[in-house]
């Protein structure tokens, strides 16, 4: 992944530099991290090859069982603890990191890992609680048995929370792909065929179209299994008249979407599917509206759940709004009740209200928006009227 690909929004930070020389991103971003931890009162930020890496240094290194650290003392230089075998990679992606302590594998990570060392007075180390490993967290109790290891993750999410419009115009990228895919899939949709079929089409389409990847494997479900939030599609054949429920993202540059559509299985829907669906739409359409700055998250859910309380199936809403997206498919926001965050403009977050009538079937309607200065703007485009499949 490039420099440009992650978080453009260097350049005019560069611009501003005057007849200083030009900052590199990744040291931009670091001291970004460093100011963070330091407001938190924490001593230093460690991390390990996650989306939060990834952001600070532009480039996606390989989870393995080998130890590697970022790490980043508020007081001091940052330095790291690095496989030999990637040792081109992060000098390339991290110029600003000098301090890199190598190991190879005949030797093992211990004596680089004890670089840790130069934290022996920090009381406060914050790692990332989903990405750090019980191999990483044995070096840090080794080597810093005095510290208290706590939670990064309010640090790093309010770091990566805001997209600047090159972030935001990889994750349009994105959905344009994924959409691509998603209708030349549909054409293969009939009754008789297997869930698993056409979730193995779409998954096949959305690399061949150049998405970088499958952000999850896709939810395909039919019938009574719509029902299911996170089903997991089967040999399960779909018959005419029923609910069809797509969830699935790819991503470009690294940067994903998550779109969910429900279709109709051939035939004609009933009054109850049509109810349904309505209900779920406007919900969805309710939610778009209700995102803007200023407002929290707490409002932005009630909004968008407002129209299906209101409605006789309420007692079939099973989650939240929506959650936080960009170099993961899930990250922080949370949209949901009791979230008094205020949105702020350059987050990005799902709109995804859904009905889930077990035994009977499902609607969720998924899109993904970017708040602007005066609202959102749908980083999604695919059609969300009531579609019929394989007529």
């Amino acid at each position: 992944m490039s420099d440009d690909a992650v978080g453009g929004d260097v350049a005019a930070e560069e611009d501003g530099a005057g007849e200083h020389p030009p900052t590199s991103r990744d040291a931009l971003r670091l001291e970004q991290l460093r100011q963070a931890a330091s407001a938190a009162g924490v001593d230093a930020v460690v991390l390990t090859p996650a989306a939060t890496m990834t952001w600070l240094l532009g480039h996606d290194f390989e989870v393995h069982e080998r130890l590697f650290l970022l790490i980043v003392p508020t007081a001091d230089a940052p330095l790291a603890v690095v496989p030999a075998l990637e040792e081109a990679n992060f000098r390339g992606a991290a110029p600003a990191v000098e301090t890199v302590h190598l190991w190879d594998d005949a030797d093992g990570p211990a004596a680089a890992a004890a670089a840790l060392k130069c934290l022996g007075k920090a009381s406060r180390v914050a790692v990332e609680p989903l990405s750090l490993r019980y191999m990483e967290f044995q070096h840090l109790r080794r080597e810093l048995p005095k510290a208290r290891i706590e939670s990064a993750e309010e640090i790093v999410s309010e770091l990566r929370l805001k997209k600047s419009d090159e972030e935001a115009a990889l994750m349009k990228r994105a959905s344009k792909i994924a959409e691509a895919a998603l209708e030349f899939t549909l054409r293969d949709v009939r009754p008789g065929r297997k869930e698993i079929e056409i979730a193995s089409k779409l998954s096949s389409e959305l690399l061949r179209r150049g998405g970088g990847g499958i952000s999850f494997g896709p939810i395909v479900l039919s019938g009574p299994k719509s029902a299911l939030p996170h089903g997991v599609p089967d040999e399960r054949e779909m018959q005419e008249g029923e609910f069809l429920l797509i969830d699935f993202g790819t991503s470009f540059g690294g940067y994903h979407c998550d779109i969910t559509r429900t279709f109709v299985v051939s035939g004609s829907p009933t009054d109850r599917m049509r109810e349904v669906y309505e209900a779920v739409l406007q919900a969805n359409i309710r939610g778009v509206a209700a995102s803007r700055p200023g407002v929290t998250y707490d409002y932005v859910h009630k909004n968008c759940q407002a129209n299906l309380q209101a409605t006789r199936f309420k007692e079939f809403m099973t989650h939240r709004t929506g959650h936080g997206l960009g170099l993961e498919i899930h990250e922080p926001p949370s949209v949901m009740a009791g979230n008094t965050d205020v949105v702020e403009e350059g987050a990005v977050f799902t709109i995804e209200p859904g009905l889930y009538l077990d035994g009977w079937g499902g609607v969720r309607i998924e899109d993904n928006v970017r708040v602007t200065e005066q609202g959102c703007e749908l980083l999604t485009s695919s059609p969300r009227e009531l579609r019929i499949l394989g007529a």
